[in-house]
């Protein structure tokens, strides 16, 4: 039976791995190169996200909310399920991240319980997570870690059935760079000039 994977993202602990790096990554490379050519039942992605009551419109805090919808909202289209909890934002004026460990732990268990897959792929390197996997093991699951150096704890690389450093495979999962417009768009503007030009010498 083709082995069943599901991978677990934790986006707070990632951001940090690839912003340390300064890198963009692909998610639809990532997926595909941690899903090994095994079936992929689903992949998540968890995040906490700021309510637009808590921040004030036209302001940089604004437009950081919105492109991270936008974001959320590509990897949706992706197929990634994305979940989220919302940032309490404190009397200074700072957020506090909550439930997300909490959303991604008890999915990661709920889905074990109920047999919905083989092998969890989880993407952290946060050492909370250390008790999950090791009650998803005695359910007689496995559990792939994998991270990157920056963001990594030794312990739960420990606990895994197998770790993945990501640092060591960038060149496979880094996002293309878009080429400009201006280049795709030169070209027939200057072949619409010389036409104009071969008009006027016609008459």
């Amino acid at each position: 039976m083709n082995e069943r994977v599901v991978i677990f993202i934790d986006g707070s602990n990632f951001f940090h791995g690839i912003r340390y790096l300064n890198v963009k990554i692909d998610y639809a490379k990532l997926v595909e190169f941690l899903r090994r050519g095994r079936y992929l039942v689903r992949t998540y992605f968890y995040t906490a996200v700021p309510q637009e009551k808590d921040v004030k419109k036209g302001t940089p805090e604004w437009d950081s909310l919105m492109r991270q919808k936008r974001f959320l909202d590509e990897l949706s289209l992706m197929g990634i399920k994305v979940r989220t909890s919302n940032l309490r934002k404190l009397p200074s004026g700072e957020y506090l991240e909550k439930e997300v460990d909490i959303m991604l732990a008890t999915d990661m268990l709920s889905l074990a319980y109920r047999n919905a897959y083989d092998t969890a792929i989880l993407v952290s390197g946060d050492s909370d997570f250390i008790y999950t996997v090791e009650e998803v093991q005695r359910l007689g699951k496995r559990v792939e870690n994998a991270s990157f150096k920056k963001t990594s704890s030794f312990n739960l690389r420990k606990t895994c059935d197998e770790f993945i450093l990501l640092d060591d495979y960038l060149d496979l999962l880094i996002m293309e760079e878009e080429k400009p417009e201006e280049e795709q768009v030169e070209k027939p503007q200057e072949e619409s000039l010389l036409r104009r030009i071969l008009n006027l010498f016609r008459l």
